[in-house]
């Protein structure tokens, strides 16, 4: 009980809070998967999903680096809205052998929106880490300005 404990006094309130937002949302995705109908496809397409949203959200629950996070819920946030619109290798999602009604495209919308909203968390929390982070004596300092080739 002590070692966990000291972990959790170790990690951040901001890590905490994305990864527990994120578990919620790989949760949105099974909670989906199970309540509306889907092809073999789509079933195997989510439970990656899913899957992908766990690993990244363990990671920063632990204190890890919130990049793939970042990642992540920007490619799942353009797959979604992708997905809603119909573009390439998306379309057949909506048609008719899918069995979604229209019902299923503000659904899919809103947890875009949430999938954005966790690719802006992870952004800030990045940024927000980045000066723990030793820098090597070649990187430059985003306090000073950019050197111009000469």
């Amino acid at each position: 009980m002590a070692a966990a404990t000291s972990l959790t006094a170790r990690v951040s309130a901001g890590h905490c809070a994305l990864g527990i937002g994120s578990l919620c949302l790989a949760a949105a995705h099974l909670l989906v998967l199970a309540v509306l109908p889907h092809t073999l496809w789509w079933t195997l397409a989510l439970l990656a999903m899913a899957v992908w949203c766990v690993k990244c959200s363990w990671c920063v629950l632990r204190g890890g680096c919130p990049m793939s996070l970042l990642v992540m819920s920007a490619l799942m946030g353009a797959s979604h809205v992708a997905m809603v619109i119909g573009m390439p290798w998306f379309a057949g999602h909506h048609g008719a052998h899918a069995g979604h009604g229209t019902h299923h495209a503000p659904v899919m919308l809103g947890i875009a929106a949430a999938e954005f909203v966790v690719m802006f968390g992870a952004a800030w929390l990045s940024r927000l880490t980045a000066g723990s982070v030793p820098r090597r004596a070649d990187q430059p300092d985003s306090s000073e300005p950019a050197a111009l080739p000469a």
